[in-house]
């Protein structure tokens, strides 16, 4: 990230979830390693700090996502974690 932009989470798996770079990438990092271990490219800039929730059974963690031309309102992403 950079300086004013949303922090990172850590699971208690030991993933660090990190968004809010000029790239758009929102990134799971190894919290041991610091390994980069899935990214992807956002529509827009992450404008929150990620969360993490649990919907039967299954880990997901979410986060917001600023607008563009095709959503002015924005997004709100999740995705889930692996077993």
């Amino acid at each position: 990230g950079s300086t004013g932009s949303p922090g990172p989470i850590v699971t208690r798996g030991g993933l660090v979830f990190l968004g809010g770079s000029r790239d758009k990438k929102f990134q799971a990092f190894d919290k041991d390693t610091g390994k980069l271990l899935w990214e992807t490219t956002l529509p827009g800039f992450a404008s929150s700090t990620p969360c993490t929730y649990k919907s039967n059974g299954k880990q997901y963690v979410a986060i917001s996502v600023a607008g563009n031309k095709e959503s002015p309102a924005g997004y709100v992403m999740a995705f889930a974690l692996p077993d």
